[in-house]
């Protein structure tokens, strides 16, 4: 099946020209669930009998790939619009995807929803890429829903208000990121969330599972692109973390680029990172440090 995509651009002598491009459509691409009747499940990659399937929007592929790369988290459907979307906007998380995808051990698959002749969506009149797009997902779980007849929940993942109502109008089971999460009742798994500025919905309060009884919610990881200028630039320091023995939330950064070693205090600050990682460090105002705690407790108590 042969689909004509076109769109107007401007050339670089100032005209306006028309392009067409072929997009073609297909009926064989495979669903990749060995419970499936109808596909070939011979290149299947996800569990063969899953109780739920996971559909993660692009931004939630994007801003949690740290929970996505937890062995707890399998079983999923990764669309190739969504693939495709977190290329173009951040490639470092785009590989870490891939490397998921094409990892036996894993349950990841791609599937190729936008040359899938069921699941390939149209642009609407007055309708933005973005809401193409987010229509496209749930088209691609909604089609699911109805390939594999009941065998699989199929869950749809997103932190978006407007594409989880929509979803749920439309017959989907979809979830925010924290909510699926806690039902999975892994309290270390809360502490590999990200609340990104951009999402719309906010955590939601409920029993926190974890010992410190309290919410911990981390900042996003910066690019690479982003990190690398401010390493040149003097902006972040990097040094290997190490963790006090005595003192989980206390961790130091020996830097070379200021010759001594730089202090973490709290686990917010340490942002998800582990004893042993190589990481960025950017220091706070002067006036907001702090002398070593640890210490000072050691001294007192040795007085």
């Amino acid at each position: 099946m042969l689909q004509n995509k076109s769109f107007v651009k401007r050339t670089r002598g100032g005209k306006i020209t028309k392009v067409v491009r072929e997009h073609y459509l297909r009926h064989d691409i495979y669903c990749g669930a060995p419970i499936c009747k109808v596909c070939d499940t011979s290149q299947a990659r996800l569990s063969p009998t899953p109780s739920t399937i996971l559909i993660f929007d692009t931004n939630v592929v994007l801003n949690q790939i740290d929970l996505l790369e937890n062995p707890a988290i399998d079983d999923v459907v990764v669309l190739s619009i969504v693939l495709e979307e977190v290329k173009n906007r951040n490639l470092s998380v785009y590989n870490r995807v891939r490397a998921l995808c094409s990892n036996s051990l894993r349950k990841f698959f791609v599937f190729s929803n936008e040359h899938h002749k069921d699941t390939y969506v149209t642009e609407m009149s007055g309708e933005s890429k973005n809401d193409r797009n987010d229509r496209a997902i749930r088209v691609a779980a909604q089609w699911y829903q109805t390939h594999l007849a009941g065998s699989a929940r199929i869950l749809l993942i997103t932190n978006d208000k407007e594409n989880k109502r929509k979803a749920i109008e439309e017959g989907i089971s979809a979830e925010t990121v924290e909510s699926y999460v806690r039902s999975l009742s892994r309290p270390d798994l809360l502490d590999l969330l990200v609340q990104p500025a951009s999402e719309d919905v906010n955590m939601e309060e409920v029993e926190d599972l974890r010992p410190s009884k309290r919410k911990i919610i981390y900042t996003e990881h910066k690019p690479m692109s982003e990190i690398t200028s401010g390493l040149h630039r003097g902006i972040y320091h990097q040094g290997k973390l190490r963790v006090n023995r005595y003192n989980p939330f206390e961790a130091y950064v020996g830097s070379e680029s200021i010759g001594d070693e730089i202090i973490i205090y709290g686990r917010t600050n340490m942002n998800r990172a582990f004893d042993g990682d190589i990481v960025a460090v950017e220091l706070l105002p002067q006036d907001q440090w702090h002398e070593e705690k640890s210490l000072a407790l050691a001294d007192e108590g040795g007085s």
